[in-house]
């Protein structure tokens, strides 16, 4: 049995971001069931919040106005392409893209609710936190920044009433202070290793491969290199 980390550093206003999650639940899934010994390894997620600061006015506003104003400089023809090359993409994993709903001023309270489950959730309760969230906001035109939107998420995920209330109590035990240094620290490293050219998703696996988060077969071929390192 094999011990394989994977890290993720994203943001739930990215829609690569929720295709690279059903993506690498795929990929999960299809390792599992073919390669030698997969359905018995332990393979562990940590979700690393990243701040893409999407929406600058400080309070919530129509996603649409904000998709107007970030694509402005660019011609009908190529915003329609830019629109059905990511449907046909989301598509193809199960998601279908809406454009209506509200974006508030930042994503973190979102964070800071899967920052807090790490170690008092399972794993598929933080995963489906996760997947519920990016479904409320990119497939439920919800607002995420509202806590009301976040504590009825977290219902549905199962997310035990504990963690809820230490969320809901904000203060220093509430994840904040550390989701906001740990985003500061992943958008460092990232500007740092990539040179400013690539944002998130972010796919580390076992602290040394780096995954696209879009090609399942270039995730196996990584899994088979852990495999053989720590066998």
């Amino acid at each position: 049995m094999t011990l394989i980390e994977i890290n993720v550093t994203f943001d739930f206003v990215c829609a690569w971001c929720y295709i690279g999650k059903r993506t690498l639940d795929r990929a999960i899934s299809l390792y599992r069931k073919t390669y030698p010994g997969g359905r018995n390894d332990t393979i562990t997620i940590t979700w690393r919040p990243y701040y893409l600061n999407y929406n600058p006015h400080g309070h919530s506003v129509p996603k649409a106005d904000l998709i107007d104003e970030r694509l402005h400089d660019q011609t009908p023809d190529q915003r329609t392409a830019l629109v059905n090359r990511m449907n046909k993409i989301g598509q193809s994993v199960g998601i279908y893209f809406k454009g209506g709903g509200m974006i508030g001023p930042h994503t973190r309270d979102a964070h800071r609710l899967v920052y807090l489950t790490r170690g008092s959730s399972s794993p598929e309760t933080q995963g489906g936190l996760v997947e519920k969230i990016l479904e409320a906001y990119h497939e439920r035109e919800m607002d995420i920044s509202d806590p009301a939107v976040l504590k009825e998420v977290a219902e549905m995920a199962g997310v035990e009433g504990k963690v809820l209330e230490l969320w809901l109590a904000g203060g220093q035990s509430g994840g904040g202070d550390e989701v906001d240094e740990e985003a500061r620290r992943n958008k460092e490293m990232m500007m740092m290793q990539m040179e400013g050219k690539r944002g998130v998703p972010r796919f580390v696996i076992q602290g040394e491969y780096e995954w696209d988060g879009q090609d399942v077969y270039e995730f196996m071929e990584i899994m088979g290199k852990v495999k053989e390192k720590e066998d």
